[in-house]
């Protein structure tokens, strides 16, 4: 469940250390096995009694055709429907309401009709919340893991991993954002977000390897939606 924030921490790395991840004889980062224990007053959820909840869409965006036609994968429950742009970092700008234009025979689909001068080319999805009846609870998981960080020798791995340790402090935010998940299949939703990131401890186990144990604590947001 830390995929995207693996992903999202090798594409920071390569973005904010180009010099040092990308290229010839760059440093690599690669992660261990996730392993997790869930929290003892989660560990038996019990789904609740069903009732309107907020059911959440990521869909594919085109800048280049934003119009779409977009639609929802569930119909919507009467009330306030929230859509946002996703960039590829994670970060969601919402859409005022003359942006989002909804179907009056289809209470699901809808266009996007941007806003004059309006840039959209970093923005890859769209995020939707919006009302449905469902019965939902909670679980939460601790998450730990290694970051492994090789270089091509000892003093470049040692500065390397010196830097990493600023990149992942200075854009803690960012990565919280980026670890968020969303996932619905067959009348099932699961909703993942990230609410600790801590460093717990570190190894060099050769002299070209450093690691970092990583703690990462995981909220999700389970629901079986009922239309």
């Amino acid at each position: 469940m830390l995929l995207a924030l693996e992903n999202a921490i090798d594409a920071l790395l390569k973005s904010a250390l180009p010099s040092l991840f990308t290229g010839s004889g760059a440093a690599v980062a690669t992660f261990s096995a996730d392993h997790w224990d869930f929290d003892r007053l989660s560990a038996d959820p019990i789904a609740g009694e069903a009732g309107p909840e907020d059911a959440i869409d990521e869909l594919t965006f085109d800048a280049a055709a934003p119009a779409g036609p977009h639609s929802l994968t569930r119909p919507p429950y009467h009330g306030p429907k929230r859509v946002y742009l996703r960039s590829t970092s994670g970060e969601l700008v919402a859409l005022r309401g003359a942006e989002v234009v909804w179907d009056a025979a289809d209470p699901a689909a809808f266009s996007v009709v941007p806003a004059t001068g309006r840039v959209l080319s970093d923005y890859t999805h769209l995020h939707v919340m919006y009302g449905v009846v469902a019965a939902a609870t909670r679980l939460k998981s601790l998450h730990r893991l290694n970051l492994q960080i090789a270089g091509a020798d000892a003093s470049s791995t040692e500065k390397a991993f010196a830097l990493t340790l600023s990149v992942l402090v200075m854009n803690r935010e960012a990565l919280l954002r980026a670890a968020a998940f969303s996932w619905t299949a067959g009348g099932y939703q699961v909703d993942g977000s990230l609410k600790t990131l801590r460093f717990s401890s570190g190894a060099a186990p050769a002299a070209a390897v450093r690691t970092l144990a990583l703690e990462a604590e995981i909220d999700l947001r389970l629901e079986r939606l009922l239309g």
